[in-house]
């Protein structure tokens, strides 16, 4: 668990300074780009965390990561404005299903 933190933080810290540098990694992208690592990494904090089955976990690990990945690489793409933004609604959605698959391992690995 402590790896995904010090792993995650040096991903975040390197994000901050690089869109800190590029004059052309607009603001409201780094907000996105970090907006993507901090959600995911709740998230596979949240998978490695409580007690669940160990195929479960690496299992939704490797999931959550995959996603990660991709809001991170389209963070880059989105588009800069609030009203009407594809990225925020797929960010949405993804975290929402993300969120759906935990629980549903959760109440799975109680009843287990």
């Amino acid at each position: 668990m402590k790896r995904i933190l010090i792993l995650s933080g040096i991903v975040l810290l390197t994000n901050l300074l690089v869109g800190f540098i590029i004059s052309g990694y607009a603001g409201l992208n780094l907000l996105f780009t970090c907006m993507a690592i901090v959600l995911n990494t709740l998230l596979l904090f949240a998978t490695f965390i409580r007690p669940m089955k160990s195929t479960h976990r690496y299992s939704l690990g490797i999931v959550f990561f995959g996603i990660g990945g991709l809001e991170f690489l389209t963070g880059f793409f989105a588009p800069q404005t609030w009203h009407d933004n594809w990225w925020l609604v797929m960010t949405l959605v993804l975290t929402c299903v993300q969120v759906i698959m935990l629980v549903l391992n959760f109440t799975l690995a109680k009843e287990s």
